[in-house]
């Protein structure tokens, strides 16, 4: 049994992946740490700082699961992977030097590591088809719909997306310039050759949608979660890979071997 502590345990991601957690019999939830837990929510189990883990507690400890953001997994990073606890993050929005210092980190200290934008296999197949259908297209631009509390933009999954697209074409994109742009943005933001538009709503939990162009026709693709499970089998399949593994991944589609 992979024992796990759930760090951005008070959000919804953190939530999610409690129930998931406790819905198997391959895994066990030891503790909670959440920067916002009030004082008087403080127990055994849920901790406002991961320094305030108690080294018994801490020793039962396998795996960290990460829902936080590029400061949170920052600092669970530090303090988690020297400890030898692998380390598995959804979270967004971190810079290179921040992920170079994380590989640095898990190789240092042989732990398994896996920083995932998206845990959906969904999202990771559209990745996928996408870079197939890249060769046949010269048009492509990248629509990303979140929730409305999402602070960043655009999304993890989307950069990572026009990446991956991106690489997988030798040319690269045709990238159509409005002569006339009569609202600053209007055509988007342009990330690996990609036009990527960001829209954030209540309603909506993660959906990309990628659209190819050529003459006489459209081809799409969308991925939308309507429901933040979606992402929990990618994500206990990638706490199984780290233990396994012990290495440093990007992606889950490394996971996956696609």
């Amino acid at each position: 049994m992979i024992k796990i502590l759930i760090n951005g345990y008070l959000g919804k991601m953190g939530k999610a992946v409690e129930v998931a957690v406790n819905s198997s019999d391959n895994f066990k939830l030891v503790a909670g740490v959440d920067v916002n837990v009030p004082s008087a929510q403080e127990s055994d189990e849920v901790f406002k700082n991961f320094s305030d883990i108690p080294k018994q507690k801490l020793n039962e400890v396998d795996c960290v699961v990460d829902f936080s953001n590029s400061a949170g997994l920052s600092s669970i990073a530090e303090q988690a992977i020297p400890k030898t606890l692998c380390l598995v993050s959804g979270s967004t929005g971190y810079d290179d030097k921040t992920e170079k210092r994380i590989r640095e980190l898990s190789n240092s200290f042989n732990v398994g590591v896996a920083l995932c934008s998206n845990f959906s296999t969904g999202a990771v197949l559209l990745n996928h088809l996408g870079s197939i259908a890249s060769r046949f297209y010269d048009h492509i631009e990248l629509v990303e719909s979140h929730h409305e509390k999402k602070i960043d933009a655009p999304s993890g999954t989307a950069i990572s997306i026009a990446k991956a697209i991106s690489d997988s074409k030798e040319k690269g994109f045709t990238n159509i310039k409005s002569e006339i742009n009569k609202i600053k943005g209007t055509r988007g933001g342009l990330s690996s050759g990609i036009n990527i538009h960001s829209l954030r709503l209540p309603g909506v939990i993660a959906k990309h949608e990628l659209i190819f162009g050529a003459p006489g026709e459209i081809l799409s693709f969308i991925h939308d979660s309507t429901d933040r499970s979606s992402f929990m089998p990618g994500v206990l399949k990638a706490v199984e890979y780290v233990m396994k593994n012990r290495n440093f991944v990007v992606g889950l589609d490394k996971i996956l071997d696609l």
